[in-house]
């Protein structure tokens, strides 16, 4: 083979060995068929490819072709001045060696045992530090020339290259899977939480339902007439229940940032109906209600104010037992605020002696909580208004 066909063929090797390094993610695979192309290309009986371990400062054999077990893993000390792999890569220059009779350097053993002539090293640059060193051995003399260390300068620069893009590979693969792992973890803690919050919204509806039940339970004890203590107990047992129907809404919607006010009122309404109607048969409730979202706690609130004012109305507007009680509530996503209103057609109230009572005042509390205003109206019965922010 003359020397243009050598170089073709050197050519060529480094365009299909850079074609495959780039494609493969794998460094030891890259390293490996490095290793085998330049033995062949350059009729070595061995080679071998050292990498820089900068924390104990080795140059360490990672992989090499030819060699018997043992050679791989085989370490070289920086501080060894008698070694061409650590003259190369100190100089970053190429390196020639004789095996036999060598004054400038000393060799392991293995050297020997594998009848090893001659050697060359080149520099495997890195971006900051060299990564090794790449070494070619022959148990010919004067194996390599001019010729083989500007092949081997070029196959190491394409060599370097791949090496940096593999590890940035992995690199990024391994932050992929940390970040995939830390999701997953995150997913597993989401879930959990919210099962316990699920959990422990099921008991606190619970233990409400189990409270209402008790106190309708007094009521029924103390029989059918209505006097002061009846009074307190359907107000406490309104109150207990409009907690408990805001945990259904909850465990329905299963998130405690948006509730269905509609579902909600409407299953409100229903149980304050039971509550009264039994004792006030021919009084009307009717009701419109915009279905808006509220969270959790002015979901609470508005479902107190809802019981307060609607428990008024059936307890002190209709002394003759008849009438109608109106209560609509409107929503307007666009304008950010709801209008609820409860009007009856009773007897209405002195707002000024009613504003004294606890019932007056707990509503003023509540309103306020939610950042919203009260207007009521005693002309031909009574009409509590109450807008709020949503």
């Amino acid at each position: 083979m003359n020397s243009i066909q050598k170089i073709l063929r050197q050519q060529t090797a480094i365009a299909e060995f850079g074609s495959y390094a780039f494609g493969e993610k794998n460094v030891t695979r890259i390293l490996d068929r490095a290793c085998i192309i330049c033995s062949e290309l350059l009729g070595a009986n061995f080679s071998k490819i050292c990498e820089y371990n900068r924390r104990t400062k080795h140059l360490v054999v990672v992989a090499g072709h030819g060699w018997n077990e043992g050679v791989i893993g085989y370490t070289y000390a920086i501080s060894d001045k008698t070694s061409p792999q650590v003259r190369a890569f100190e100089t970053e220059l190429p390196v020639f060696s004789h095996v036999k009779n060598s004054a400038e350097f000393q060799f392991p053993a293995f050297y020997k045992e594998h009848k090893v002539n001659s050697t060359i090293d080149i520099i495997i640059k890195g971006k900051k530090f060299p990564y090794g060193v790449l070494e070619l051995d022959s148990i010919k003399r004067n194996a390599f020339d001019e010729y083989d260390i500007n092949f081997l300068t070029s196959f190491t620069n394409i060599l370097a290259q791949a090496i940096r893009s593999a590890k940035k590979t992995r690199s990024l693969q391994q932050s992929i899977k940390k970040r995939d792992r830390l999701i997953d973890e995150k997913s597993a803690l989401i879930e959990q939480k919210s099962l316990l919050t699920a959990e422990l919204h099921h008991r606190v509806r619970n233990n409400l339902q189990i409270i209402h039940s008790m106190l309708i339970s007094r009521m029924d004890e103390l029989g059918p007439d209505e006097d002061s203590s009846h009074v307190t107990l359907r107000k406490i047992a309104s109150r207990v229940m409009a907690m408990a129907h805001v945990y259904d809404q909850l465990l329905v919607s299963g998130s405690e940032k948006g509730i269905s006010i509609a579902a909600y009122m409407k299953g409100l309404i229903g149980e304050i109906v039971q509550i009264y109607g039994s004792t006030r048969p021919s009084v009307e409730l009717v009701s419109t209600i915009d279905d808006v979202e509220l969270n959790l706690d002015r979901a609470s609130v508005l479902g107190l104010i809802t019981t307060e004012l609607l428990t008024n109305a059936y307890m002190h507007a209709f002394p003759k037992g008849v009438g109608t009680i109106q209560i609509t509530l409107k929503g307007s996503v666009h304008q950010k605020s709801a209008l609820l209103c409860v009007s009856d057609d009773g007897i209405g109230f002195d707002a000024f002696e009613q504003n004294k009572r606890t019932g007056i005042k707990l509503i003023r509390l509540l309103v306020e909580q939610m950042g919203g205003t009260l207007d009521i109206s005693t002309v031909s019965g009574t009409k509590l208004a109450v807008q709020f922010p949503l």
